[in-house]
């Protein structure tokens, strides 16, 4: 199944296909520049949009923005293709590009981070402590500690693979 992933959630624009990805590190103009970025990444990859079978979206947490920016392209990318359209986890995505207990903080304004953990071995990942908001300034990591770091491509790519496999398509944003 090709999936194309997309995240908007962090100041990172986040592509991904199960083979490739792009992060390009935004700040907040991300409805700027997602099409332009989306179609260089396709034409790289040697993808079309035909090709496509499905379309995951990063769901958060993160700015009330920056979700909707990410969610309406994918919903309407996946509507106009005639493809299922679902949503991941922005954190887990992160959490993904390691191994072992693994903390992902996203710091927010007014020193604050949206915050997860997660215990991720080769074949899977189990959620140690669910996405919630934090002050950074007294978060307590379990294992390894990644701070404002884009989710990988790839991952939610995978993870978009893992819901349709499941029969979840949907996308809810992950507003803390």
């Amino acid at each position: 199944m090709l999936v194309l992933a997309l995240d908007t959630a962090t100041p990172y624009l986040v592509l991904g296909l199960p083979h490739a990805e792009r992060a390009v590190r935004l700040g907040r103009r991300h409805a700027e520049v997602l099409w332009g970025e989306l179609e260089a990444f396709l034409h790289q990859a040697g993808i079309g949009l035909p090709d496509l079978d499905g379309i995951a979206v990063g769901r958060g947490p993160g700015s009330y923005t920056g979700l909707r920016v990410g969610i309406a392209a994918g919903l309407g990318l996946a509507r106009g293709l005639g493809v299922p359209v679902t949503g991941v986890d922005t954190l887990e995505a992160t959490a993904l590009r390691y191994r072992g207990a693994v903390t992902v903080a996203q710091t927010t304004r007014n020193g604050l981070c949206y915050t997860a953990s997660y215990q991720i071995e080769e074949t899977r990942s189990e959620t140690l402590q669910a996405p919630h908001r934090s002050r950074l300034d007294v978060l307590q990591p379990t294992g390894l500690l990644v701070l404002d770091q884009p989710p990988s491509g790839r991952a939610l790519a995978h993870l978009g693979i893992k819901a349709f496999q499941a029969g979840r398509i949907l996308v809810e944003p992950l507003y803390l």
